[in-house]
């Protein structure tokens, strides 16, 4: 028996071992995604680096998202990036900034969800009831694919009440949008 509890001992050191190694690596991945969600919000406005954010970061087949007006749409990744290549001709000036914050990963295999907290805020718009600053609750869903993190898709919802004037003039900013992205979102 005394030769037995020999043999122990180096197996449960090896076992914390393979734990510590293994949650070092869990937590390894969960900063990977947070860094994608705050490279997201350095480039919230259309253009290079936003393009640029959206091409490495997003899945490359159909992306799914629920906008915080309510529309749920699905558009194609390079859809998406040529979006976010060049600002809205009907309203080119609007310039965003967003703040991420309280993020929280779970991982799920090679799936995972990314919860947090955005504050955006937006100015240059044409329409003035657009040049808020919104507070939203957003989950991000995230594959792994060849060993890299993409989002596949995104829910942000806002943490109270839109004024009624900003509901509807969002609502007529996408009625404004290319015919393509008005059939994609409902």
């Amino acid at each position: 028996m005394k030769h037995l509890n020999s043999f122990r001992a180096p197996i449960v050191v090896a076992a914390l071992l393979s734990l510590t190694a293994l949650a070092m690596a869990q937590d390894a991945e969960k900063q990977k995604m947070i860094d994608i969600e705050k490279a997201f919000a350095a480039a919230p406005t259309p253009g290079p680096q936003a393009a640029a954010v959206a091409k490495k970061y997003l899945y490359d087949g159909p992306l799914v998202q629920l906008t915080g007006h309510g529309q749920v749409g699905t558009l194609p990744k390079a859809r998406v990036v040529d979006f976010m290549t060049k600002p809205d001709p009907s309203d080119p000036d609007v310039k965003s900034v967003q703040t991420v914050a309280d993020v929280h990963v779970e991982i799920y295999g090679d799936t995972a969800l990314v919860s947090y907290k955005m504050t955006n805020k937006d100015v240059g718009h044409k329409d003035a009831a657009l040049n808020t600053t919104d507070h939203y609750g957003c989950l991000d869903t995230f594959v792994k694919s060849n060993g890299e993190w993409s989002i596949v898709g995104g829910a942000c919802t806002p943490d109270q009440p839109q004024p009624q004037a900003e509901w509807t003039a969002a609502k007529k900013a996408l009625s404004q949008a290319p015919k393509d992205i008005q059939d994609a979102y409902h």
